[in-house]
């Protein structure tokens, strides 16, 4: 039985903190007891904390399933950083270093093991880790095994099979951003028995929400270029996709602004370094897809500009949230024109055009592909769902805190917000009716 005083004591020396946040102790305890546990935790909460201490209090090896190699990266430096012994395993790596860190899985040499759910569900690989000790399984971002887990990842829905091939360890499911259906999905995807759920909540009062509603591209982009301009601090802006982060990046790098930008065509040295760059403080501004971002352990960043509208309420908390989590006052900013919604609709219609003919490839009967179909149908509708929902938060003069609790279900033990949260641009103008209302 680890005493808190022994937790306590690992805490101070080996990650300098002398408290817990509210919600990681219960976290850790949970997973000390062996039970599945879901943890739902601001962004900057210290959710990495929750599995880094009981890992090094228990005897075996912590697998940390991460949906992003970004991701991986960085809380791999983090924990050999603490002087952890740590591996990663993804497809960045090169051939020498996977055999580095494969031999260094063998030789039982690895406290913990970063990998990716493709990784993890891939036979060789299982059998490989299957000979240590597993303590327990880490879904990092688990809101990703229902968002993603059915569409383009399917990886995500064979880590229920990989985890009991390794002899079911309990599992710890972490995320910032999950709606009770969401947590209902997961927990069924990932085969989680009677798991305990802890919530911390999800109003960030140091974080202040406003929308900038603007007519066409031009507008956009000259608010654009005076926002990154005139803030202190590093930031991140949102495109929606990679051919709008490159025009972006170009529009501020004309302005002579130091930024840099990151997605999924860049080469893997140019995004290392750009992401670099960005974590040192050498950037005023890293312009991005959602590929940057999940689980970049960066405090100070203190603004998130979206320029495009993200497809749900899930991904605008999940990525606005990574501002301020030092505490102190950020700036959430969401451009919203109307022909976002034409993106985000094209985006859909991507993801599930050609279902049925992919459907018919795997031989499926008559029965089984018309209950397939109509599960790709639902998704859709789900999808179609959860967009309009982010296009009227933007349209929206209701506090903008309020709207984010109501629809994450969830309330503010810190804060009554019934007169107002203080932190968003609608209630600034209910404050202050001479605030001229957004252009």
């Amino acid at each position: 039985m680890v005493t808190t005083a022994q937790l306590k004591r690992t805490l101070r020396s080996v990650f300098g903190l002398s408290e817990f946040r509210p919600g990681q102790e219960q976290v850790v305890r949970s997973v000390l007891g062996g039970r599945d546990t879901v943890a739902l935790m601001p962004t900057g909460s210290g959710k990495s904390l929750c599995y880094q201490l009981p890992g090094l209090h228990l005897r075996g090896t912590t697998i940390v399933v991460s949906p992003l190699i970004s991701l991986m990266k960085d809380q791999t430096d983090k924990l050999t950083g603490c002087g952890i012994e740590t591996t990663q395993v993804n497809s960045a790596l090169t051939a020498r270093e996977q055999e580095t860190s494969l031999e260094q899985i063998s030789r039982r040499r690895a406290e913990f093991v970063l990998t990716t759910p493709e990784r993890l569900t891939n036979p060789d690989f299982l059998a490989t880790i299957g000979r240590n000790h597993i303590d327990f399984v880490v879904v990092d971002e688990a809101h990703c095994v229902s968002q993603w887990g059915h569409d383009f990842r399917p990886a995500f829905a064979g880590l229920r099979e990989a985890i009991a091939q390794l002899g079911r360890p309990p599992v710890l499911a972490l995320t910032a951003t999950a709606t009770p259906q969401v947590i209902d999905d997961l927990s069924i995807t990932l085969g989680l028995v009677d798991p305990l759920v802890v919530s911390t909540g999800v109003f960030r009062p140091n974080l202040h929400l406003e929308v900038q509603r603007t007519a066409n591209d031009a507008a956009k982009r000259l608010r654009l270029t005076e926002l990154v301009r005139d803030s202190t601090g590093a930031g991140i802006v949102y495109a929606a996709s990679i051919k709008q982060v490159e025009a972006v990046h170009a529009e501020l790098k004309a302005m002579g602004l130091p930024v840099a930008m990151y997605h999924g065509r860049l080469g893997a040295r140019e995004r290392r370094e750009n992401q670099d760059a960005f974590m040192a403080g050498h950037l005023s501004a890293i312009v991005a897809t959602n590929a940057f971002g999940m689980g970049i352990d960066k405090p100070d960043i203190r603004y998130v500009i979206h320029y495009s509208m993200p497809g749900s309420l899930e991904a605008y908390y999940q990525e606005a949230g990574r501002a301020g989590r030092d505490g102190e006052a950020a700036r959430c900013v969401l451009f919203h024109q109307a022909e976002d919604r034409r993106i985000h609709r094209y985006f859909i219609g991507s993801r599930y055009s050609g279902v049925k003919t992919r459907l018919r490839r795997k031989g499926l009967d008559a029965a089984a592909l018309t209950a397939e179909l109509e599960r790709y149908d639902e998704r859709r509708q789900h999808d179609d769902t959860k967009l309009e929902q982010m296009m009227l938060y933007g349209q929206s003069e209701s506090c903008r805190w309020q709207t984010l609790l109501k629809y994450f279900e969830a309330d503010a033990p810190e804060a009554d917000l019934s007169s107002g949260c203080r932190a968003c641009d609608v209630c600034d103008r209910i404050a202050s009716p001479a605030l001229p209302s957004v252009a």
